[in-house]
């Protein structure tokens, strides 16, 4: 019986361990918009962001992704451009990214 106490402490041991990392994997809308805006402070400086705090799903090429919307003015060559994106929260990759 010993056995099977210390097996079922380590499953669930192991099993809350792989829940609270899953957890910690995904972005806040904070930390997506700071990976946004470090790629486009490469081209031009920013003038302006925004980004909603709540998750929304995408769904591209028969995948679903859950992440935050989000919006970008930057300056280039003396002109204005504006984006809209949408950024995964598990990845922080930059699914879509539209200009206005």
């Amino acid at each position: 019986m010993k056995w099977i106490n210390l097996l079922a402490g380590f499953a669930i041991g192991f099993t809350a361990a792989y829940a609270i990392k899953q957890n910690r994997s995904s972005l806040s809308s904070n930390e997506a918009l700071d990976i946004v805006k470090q790629a486009f402070k490469q081209n031009g400086t920013i003038d302006g962001s925004w980004i909603h705090t709540t998750t929304k799903i995408l769904q591209k090429h028969g995948m679903v992704f859950e992440g935050f919307n989000g919006g970008i003015i930057r300056t280039v060559n003396n002109e204005q451009e504006h984006f809209e994106f949408f950024i995964d929260q598990k990845s922080g990759a930059i699914l879509e990214l539209n200009k206005l």
